[in-house]
């Protein structure tokens, strides 16, 4: 019996039907096994990219550990041998891709943090400049590298096995030793008006010298506790010292006053020098900034019960003061600052460039500020001969913020 052609017809169709779904099933099969592989590939990447930006701060961790250190043991020790072992030390205590960061001393240059140039206010790192004052840690991995390039997770499947990133880390922390420098002449009794000669009134210090005159009553009395010049100056003396206390490291401090040298015309003849020491700067051992900065404000405040005397020899006093940076409690590797306040216009001993070249020469740097004169250009110039500051304060306000700012820029913990 033959097949009706409606049923030929049927399994024909029957049969395409069949065909085509097998055909359907495999091109879906080759697509899933393709996106599978794209998954696998964008899985993989995704995993070895978060895994080599996790590495990558790691090893900033660890550069940044290892500077620190060795800029720390350095400014403490001033030893640069140890100040590399403490910074390949230190990178030994971080992990970097599952093991201990490994430097070798090649990675550990020793060199001076600068100031910027020109118009800039980034410092730069100048190796091997000496006095050190910095540590640069080179941080490598891989070829030619102490630590061996990391292995990735799915380097077969990206055809790159592993992943040899580098890190550069730079840290000054460096001493700082300070010698205020300060103005003690006859001026400092006066008021801030600005004009010579003119006292604070009711002087609750004032002598019995009434047979001299009501002037020379004044001048041969300690300076007003509240109103006087000087006054004013242990106040910026005071913010100077809160500031400082902020700062890492804090500052060991000492202190010269300056005048010159004059005999005062009363029994029994007090002499006063042209300039001397009346806080020695701390040794480096055992130094704590709480003692010195108390012992300088004692000094300050015993200063204003005395009589104050004589001209501006403002060299006199500068001389001094790079005699105690550069003696014997002085670091070798430590940021030598004087701060050097005068209210007049030098009129005695030698011309201030001629210190401030001295002072230069030693490694010193001077900030000078100057307080109820025109601005002093020999006294700027002296400033910027030894890379200090300049600042002429009209007004007690002007003086407090020249003293502030001085102090902030004390701090030298540097990391780049």
């Amino acid at each position: 019996m033959s097949t009706p052609s409606c049923l030929t017809q049927e399994r024909g169709i029957l049969g395409d039907r069949v065909f085509i779904g097998a055909s359907r099933r495999g091109a879906a099969a080759v697509l899933i096994v393709a996106m599978m592989i794209v998954f696998v590939v964008l899985a993989a990447f995704t995993v070895d990219y978060a895994y080599m930006q996790l590495v990558r701060t790691e090893l900033r961790i660890a550069s940044d550990a290892a500077s620190k250190a060795g800029a720390e043991a350095l400014a403490r020790t001033e030893n640069v041998d140890f100040a590399k072992a403490e910074a390949i030390r230190y990178a030994s205590l971080n992990t970097v891709g599952g093991t201990s960061y490994r430097i070798s001393l090649d990675d550990v240059t020793d060199g001076r943090m600068v100031e910027g140039q020109g118009n800039s206010n980034r410092r730069g790192f100048v190796a091997n400049q000496f006095p050190f004052n910095s540590v640069r840690v080179n941080a490598r991995t891989g070829s030619g590298a102490t630590h061996p390039a990391v292995p990735l997770f799915f380097g077969s499947v990206l055809g790159v096995n592993t992943f040899s990133p580098t890190q550069q880390s730079t840290a000054g922390q460096q001493q700082i030793e300070v010698c205020l420098c300060l103005d003690r002449s006859g001026s400092m009794l006066f008021d801030m008006s600005g004009v010579d000669w003119v006292y604070p009134p009711n002087n609750p210090l004032l002598s019995n010298f009434t047979a001299w005159g009501t002037m020379w009553q004044n001048h041969l009395s300690p300076p007003h506790p509240t109103a006087s010049r000087w006054a004013v100056l242990r106040d910026a003396v005071q913010l100077f010292l809160d500031e400082a206390a902020g700062s890492n490291p804090q500052p060991r401090t000492s202190l010269v006053t300056w005048g010159s040298d004059y005999t005062m015309p009363v029994n029994p003849g007090t002499v006063f020098r042209a300039a001397t020491l009346d806080v020695a700067l701390p040794p480096q051992a055992n130094f704590a900034f709480t003692a010195n900065r108390q012992q300088v404000t004692n000094t300050v405040n015993q200063l204003g019960s005395r009589p104050m005397m004589g001209s501006t020899n403002l060299s006199a006093g500068l001389d001094l003061a790079v005699r105690q940076l550069t003696g014997t409690n002085a670091g070798s590797l430590s940021s030598k600052v004087v701060v050097l306040f005068t209210d007049g216009m030098w009129n005695d001993g030698r011309n201030p460039l001629l210190a401030a070249q001295d002072a230069r020469n030693a490694g010193v740097t001077v900030h000078i500020v100057t307080m109820l004169t025109a601005d002093q250009a020999d006294l700027r110039q002296a400033a910027q001969l030894t890379g200090g500051r300049y600042y002429n304060a009209a007004n007690a306000s002007q003086l407090a913020s020249a003293f502030r700012e001085i102090a902030k820029s004390l701090q030298v913990v540097l990391i780049d």
